[in-house]
């Protein structure tokens, strides 16, 4: 989906493309691949695979290949070039994570040069959130929401959603206590979705776990959500 691939687009590494060869910028992309976890209607926790491509330099196709050979053509970010991604719909869910190992990316770039980039995915996944707690204080003023901790999460990210409307985003932030808390609870005014309006609102929770603490690809994500009337 757009929102998750931004998401992934925050994590890749600012490369600094250098090198020039005939006054023109070399081409090179980020490719990463990582698995999203969510509790589906029935219940279960259920596993895909999210890949995102992004470069500075415009491509025109990008298509991912699995360890396994399966091939899928990603998604032209809003027709802008640089970024590519897929967009799982339901049936992509599986009870079993996606095969660890190298997939690999061919990419096509503005120029009509074809380069194949490559990122690890390992067995690694993180649970989704455990919203245990989704309510308005006494005065009505603010909305809180409280979580368990997920288990080996680097860092979590808020997001509050009316319909299809991003009503409030808060990027990835960290547990800095020591030891770090077995639940977390966050506060927000009311008064912040006011160009919203009323009626029901979204809030996610998404668990991030990177590949490596220099915190840029991401090796896995768990996304969970709850309602409230606001």
């Amino acid at each position: 989906m757009k929102k998750l691939h931004l998401l992934a687009i925050v994590a890749l590494i600012m490369m600094g493309l250098s090198g020039c060869e005939k006054a023109k910028v070399a081409n090179d992309a980020a490719a990463d691949v990582f698995v999203k976890s969510i509790v589906n209607a029935q219940g279960a926790t259920v596993y895909t695979a999210i890949h995102s491509v992004f470069s500075y330099n415009k491509m025109t196709s990008v298509i991912a290949q699995a360890p396994a050979g399966q091939s899928l053509q990603l998604t032209n970010f809003e027709n802008g070039g640089n970024s590519f991604f897929n967009e799982p719909v339901d049936a992509d869910y599986s009870s079993t994570p996606p095969t660890a190992g190298s997939y690999s990316y061919k990419v096509t770039f503005d120029d009509g040069e074809e380069k194949t980039f490559t990122n690890a995915l390992s067995s690694a996944t993180l649970l989704p959130a455990n919203i245990t707690s989704l309510a308005k204080n006494a005065s009505g003023d603010s909305v809180y929401i409280s979580w368990n901790a997920i288990t080996n999460t680097h860092a979590y990210q808020l997001k509050v959603m009316k319909g299809t409307t991003q009503a409030y985003y808060r990027p990835a932030f960290q547990d800095g206590n020591v030891p770090q808390l077995i639940n977390l609870r966050i506060g927000l005014p009311t008064s912040d979705f006011a160009n919203t309006g009323s009626g029901t609102y979204t809030f996610e929770i998404t668990g991030l776990l990177f590949e490596t603490t220099a915190y840029d690809y991401i090796q896995a994500i768990s996304s969970a959500t709850k309602d409230i009337e606001l």
